[in-house]
């Protein structure tokens, strides 16, 4: 039969443990305020899209002629946090002119990756953490935000609960 190990090695082996404890407890806390970090810079990135495209929904529902034109400006916003343009021609215009605007004002990917923030749908990279993707569906343009793992964020809540600030 085996002899019991002594205090000493008892003490040494709780020791190394608690060490082992600690310091996966730090990293892992480590980690966890580096993605927050970063998923506060996809968060504003689509928000600030989202923003975009509502100061445009209220210029448009200020201009619409119509009953009709106002109410699909308003359902498109109302239903998808979307803009409805008066043809698909001006919505891909648009889209380049957004996309243009808001890459010059946030140059830096959130993530810190190479390349643009905001892109087309058709330019959409396989890995597209932290990007917002800009589409035309008919004559609405629609945004979609990309958060750090490349999973399609929210309109709906990221508008809500706006985010702190863009890190990066």
């Amino acid at each position: 039969m085996a002899e019991r190990p002594s205090a000493s090695a008892r003490l040494r082996f709780a020791w190394t443990i608690g060490i082992i404890i600690i310091t996966y407890g730090v990293l892992a806390i480590a980690l966890s305020v580096h993605v927050i970090d970063q998923q506060s810079g996809a968060r504003t990135d689509l928000y600030v899209a989202l923003q975009a495209l509502d100061q445009l929904h209220r210029e448009a529902l200020s201009q619409a002629p119509t009953a009709q034109e106002r109410q699909a400006v308003e359902a498109a916003w109302r239903n998808e946090r979307a803009f409805a343009a008066a043809s698909p021609l001006q919505a891909w215009h648009v889209v380049q002119t957004l996309i243009s605007r808001l890459n010059r004002e946030y140059p830096d990917n959130a993530c810190g990756r190479n390349g643009p923030s905001f892109v087309t749908v058709d330019t959409l990279p396989a890995q597209h953490a932290c990007m917002v993707a800009m589409r035309v569906k008919g004559d609405v343009v629609q945004a979609t935000g990309y958060d750090t793992q490349g999973i399609a964020m929210d309109n709906f809540y990221e508008y809500l609960y706006a985010p702190v600030g863009r890190s990066g």
